[in-house]
């Protein structure tokens, strides 16, 4: 997604809260596209450290989703 969402017939952009794995915010934007270019690099390194099994994609605005580990049983 390049774009963030938008309601009222396309005029209103969505604020999107953007979580890190830990669901905290990170960042609070309605240009998704300038927050992948811009703000994502730096924030996704810092994460990276943190959350290493996490998936960070290098292009995150064309990336695939990234598939789901099968639930231990335990």
């Amino acid at each position: 997604m390049a774009e963030g969402p938008r309601v009222a017939a396309g005029r209103v952009p969505v604020v999107l809260h953007l979580c890190a794995p830990n669901q905290r915010p990170v960042q609070v934007t309605t240009d998704l596209s300038g927050f992948w270019a811009r703000h994502y690099p730096a924030i996704a390194r810092e994460l990276r450290r943190r959350y290493p099994k996490h998936a960070w994609p290098d292009d995150p605005a064309h990336a695939a989703p990234p598939t789901r580990a099968p639930l231990r049983k335990g």
